[in-house]
């Protein structure tokens, strides 16, 4: 039986979450305060991603 080269191409919709302390007056403070920062680094330990397969196509080579 004779082999043939595929290609597969996987698209991918990444979420990050994280949760940090933010000192302020009120929790709607905290965010307004929050929106107005920069997020914590991208290498942070906290933060979490979530990976979903939006779709999955199968091509010849």
């Amino acid at each position: 039986m004779p082999k043939f080269n595929v290609r597969i191409v996987q698209v991918f919709r990444a979420q990050r979450s994280i949760t940090i302390e933010v000192e302020a007056e009120s929790l709607d403070d905290a965010i307004d305060k929050q929106e107005e920062e920069l997020s914590p680094a991208m290498d942070d330990p906290r933060w979490r991603t979530e990976w979903n397969l939006m779709n999955e196509e199968v091509t010849p080579a």
